[in-house]
């Protein structure tokens, strides 16, 4: 009976630890790409401007700092328009290599893994079959179930967390141009 017991919740701790490992590991990065899409008011912006450079900057100001820097070593002429687009692509392909894609990475491990997790728990089921134990049989279905879950819901909830926080990165892109346009629309 108990070593019974002991199969289900061996088999059950290791269908949820693998699980656990890459939500965890995404969620991490979610909270990363949270700080780095942060909103930032005009009196931070400024103030973040004049300290210049730093580590973990929002991508508001990485935009921006981009932006100066480029059109400061603007010598072969380009409109500050193409400027401005080129460092926008930049900043988003960046953001897209630091945070979409490992994220992206994460979330999407997460199904094979609870599959593995269902066959586990199958591969108990069928086993507990010839012992004709009724609580292990019952243990290893739950396992097979609740693995395949978990995987599931971990992949919903880091991919709807990707797709929200790469609107906050369009929503920090956006508000830093306009920062500029306004900006340089004073100094014309």
């Amino acid at each position: 009976m108990f070593e019974e017991a002991g199969i289900t919740l061996t088999v059950t701790l290791i269908a949820l630890g693998a699980v656990w490992i890459p939500f965890y590991r995404g969620l991490r990065l979610c909270r990363a790409a949270s700080i780095a899409t942060r909103r930032l008011k005009r009196e931070e912006i400024d103030a973040h401007l004049r300290q210049g450079a730093g580590t973990a900057q929002p991508i508001s100001i990485q935009l921006l700092q981009l932006i100066r820097r480029a059109l400061h070593e603007n010598r072969e002429g380009h409109p500050s328009e193409f400027i401005v687009d080129a460092s926008r692509q930049y900043v988003t392909s960046e953001w897209d290599a630091l945070y979409a894609k490992p994220i992206s990475m994460y979330a999407n491990v997460l199904p094979p893994i609870g599959f593995i997790g269902t066959t586990g728990g199958l591969l108990v089921l069928f086993l507990s079959m010839r012992v004709a134990n009724e609580n292990l049989e019952l243990g290893a279905l739950a396992v097979a179930l609740i693995s395949s879950l978990f995987a599931l819901i971990g992949f919903t909830v880091l991919e709807g967390m990707k797709i929200r926080l790469y609107g906050r990165m369009v929503a920090g892109i956006d508000e830093a141009i306009a920062y500029y346009r306004v900006r340089t629309a004073g100094r014309s």
